[in-house]
């Protein structure tokens, strides 16, 4: 039978085991399968090439099933298929197999690739910024694992962030990213005038919390309260409490027994 460039809507159907997938159900604008619109946009990039790997019609059918299992398979979204296409475009003389094409849809799942992204992501975010993710997981594994990657080489956590990264990819749902924490402004850099500022320090002075150059601080209150509590037959203090209290005050100073 003669095998059509590319796949329309007015295509016959040919018989097959497909399970259910979104990827073979028509999508209303498109009034095709993703899985056939897939088809149509790499033979419309690699023209002749991509369209000779199919004698008849029971390639291009074994071939999206095959295609759509991988897909399921990782979670490959239509999203991800763009960026893929994109990838493929600028990566690819020749059309991708499955696997190097996944690899396209999710170029973040190279550990190596994904390692950099990490430790940028995390630079930036030490700063304030948000920092750039390709995807939630690789955001979640570098949170994980922040410490070795900000303190060790790649050589030293590859096997590790593989594994944090793997699992992370694994999950079919993500937290959002979230903002970083506040950084506090640099010396001089604060928002608060003059006049707020000298009004915290009076209301602070009022309080007895700000001390002066020459003002005396006694040091050693705390320990006086103890022993004074103590004289006056309070019987909630520990030994151990009352002991410290001693030895701050100095031997001279006898705590009176505990009643």
């Amino acid at each position: 039978m003669t095998i059509p460039s590319a796949i329309a809507p007015s295509a016959a159907p040919v018989p097959t085991t497909r399970p259910y997938s979104q990827w073979f159900e028509p999508h209303p604008s498109l009034k095709i399968s993703l899985i056939d619109h897939l088809y149509n946009r790499l033979d419309g990039a690699y023209p002749h090439k991509w369209r000779s790997n199919f004698p008849d019609a029971q390639a291009i059918d074994n071939w999206a099933e095959s295609w759509v299992e991988a897909f399921e398979e990782q979670g490959i979204t239509p999203s991800d298929v763009l960026a893929g296409l994109k990838v493929c475009r600028s990566r690819y003389t020749w059309p991708p197999s499955c696997a190097e094409f996944i690899q396209a849809c999710r170029p973040f799942a190279d550990p190596s690739i994904a390692y950099h992204e990490a430790v940028v992501g995390l630079e930036a975010r030490g700063r304030g910024a948000v920092g750039e993710w390709s995807h939630p997981a690789v955001f979640w594994a570098a949170k994980l694992l922040e410490r070795d990657l900000m303190g060790q080489t790649y050589s030293q956590v590859k096997d590790c962030w593989a594994h944090a990264l793997k699992a992370q990819m694994a999950r079919t749902e993500w937290a959002e990213i979230p903002p970083p924490r506040q950084q506090l402004p640099a010396p001089g850099d604060g928002k608060l005038s003059k006049e707020a500022a000298a009004q915290m320090l009076r209301e602070l002075d009022a309080a007895g919390i700000v001390k002066r150059p020459n003002a005396h601080f006694d040091h050693k209150r705390w320990a006086r309260r103890i022993i004074a509590a103590v004289a006056q037959g309070d019987t909630t203090l520990t030994l151990a409490q009352v002991q410290m209290a001693t030895d701050a005050l100095g031997p001279t100073t006898g705590p009176p027994p505990i009643k």
